[in-house]
């Protein structure tokens, strides 16, 4: 067929099908295996994800089977399906890291950052392939304050790791150390930019990517010492929040700048672990909590960049006995945990709510929504079905 149709319409048609369809179609053909590996189709399948709205959307559980080493198991579920279930007769895939390590950001293109003390990774669970990185040089103390996120630059196609590390002094200054890992380059670098001295909201997840950037939820806070001198944070256990100072910090991965949005007024004084960041809808959105999960609001930013665009989309109320939000399915229905930790959708027009897993999470734990992709097809390391990483993690100072 390919004899009679232009490569680059093969190409278009191919760049809208699923990540794991396109590696069996990688044996129909030498053309259409070096046409889906090579790294233009791959830009343009990544591309293409931004307009495909909730298509292809899953939702990454995963559930701890009792081994020492290497003991979860991953369920990619549909997140659009009637029913959200994994039962005793369903087969997840192996966790190709060790237990103790953890994802510690939201998706980015279908890629998940796996982070411990020693090493950190990338993961790609929708084709089975990851990439253990280099070191970052980073000195780990007990002083240190640790911040991690995954990000792509749109102009380059290239997936890069932000490492930053906050370091208190001895005479109480601060320093900060900004590190970047490029997918492509294979290496660390530093840069110069500083990353402002926030408190960055701590949770999983605790940032999203859009438009280019990536984004956390910060305050100003400061650390008071014995001699109640302030000084700026450093250490979780000593950090008072400026409650009139919240606002998200912006690391922008193009330029490698910070910057800063600000907040609506009525989130300037919230506590910080009772926000966090979400993409709803192609847009810049947060999520209001109380008592660290108990959702009482979600604010969506119409206009990127514009603060005046900010708006309250829909509000709850505490004995509506909402938990975690995962996600907006494509009918316009909410995902999320109840108090139960059951997984629930919920109508906000008819109010009607629909119990997704009946009974049958079984320890498991909900991550992330994300979308399939061929992101590491050509540099990661393909995960075989007993596959594990021979890294074994230590704990040391404190990460975020």
């Amino acid at each position: 067929m390919s004899d009679y149709i232009h490569t680059e319409i093969i190409a278009n048609i191919l760049s809208w099908l699923p990540p794991r369809s396109l590696l069996r179609f990688r044996c129909v053909c030498k053309s259409w295996c070096s046409l889906i590996s090579s790294p233009n189709f791959i830009d343009i399948h990544t591309h293409q994800l931004d307009a495909s709205s909730n298509h292809n959307t899953r939702l990454l559980a995963m559930r701890w089977t009792g081994c020492a080493s290497y003991g979860s198991k991953v369920y990619p579920l549909d997140f659009d399906s009637e029913m959200l279930r994994v039962d005793n007769e369903s087969v997840g895939n192996d966790c190709p890291f060790p237990i103790t390590a953890r994802l510690c950001c939201n998706s980015c293109n279908g890629l998940f950052l796996v982070r411990c003390s020693v090493f950190q990774g990338l993961w790609n669970p929708s084709i089975r392939r990851k990439l253990v990185l280099g070191e970052s040089l980073f000195r780990f103390t007990a002083k240190c304050r640790y911040v991690s996120a995954l990000g792509f630059n749109p102009k380059t196609n290239d997936y890069k790791v932000v490492n930053i590390r906050y370091e208190r002094m001895g005479d109480g200054s601060h320093c900060s150390d900004v590190r970047i890992y490029s997918v492509k380059e294979g290496a660390w670098r530093s840069i110069s930019a500083p990353a402002p001295p926030y408190n960055i909201a701590s949770g999983m997840p605790s940032n999203v990517f859009i438009n280019g950037s990536l984004h956390w939820i910060a305050n100003h806070a400061v650390l008071v010492t014995s001699d109640f001198q302030s000084v700026y944070p450093f250490d979780v256990y000593d950090i008072v929040d400026d409650l009139e100072n919240n606002s998200i910090m912006v690391f922008d991965t193009v330029e490698e700048v910070f910057r800063e949005i600000m907040l609506p007024k009525s989130l300037v004084s919230i506590a910080t672990h009772n926000l966090r960041p979400m993409v709803i809808g192609g847009s810049l959105s947060v999520i209001q909590c109380e008592n660290f999960l108990d959702l009482r609001s979600i604010w969506v930013m119409k206009k990127y960049g514009a603060v005046e665009s900010w708006s309250k989309k829909y509000s709850f109320d505490s004995d509506m006995g909402f938990g975690r939000l995962l996600g907006f399915r494509e009918n316009g229905e909410l995902v999320l945990l109840n108090k139960h930790d059951d997984l629930v959708a919920y109508n906000p027009i008819t109010r009607q709510r629909t119990n997704l897993t009946a009974g049958c999470h079984n320890n498991l734990y909900y991550h992330d929504t994300y979308k399939e992709s061929l992101g590491l097809l050509l540099e990661g390391e393909q995960i075989s079905a007993t596959q594990t990483s021979d890294v074994e993690p230590i704990s040391s100072g404190e990460e975020d």
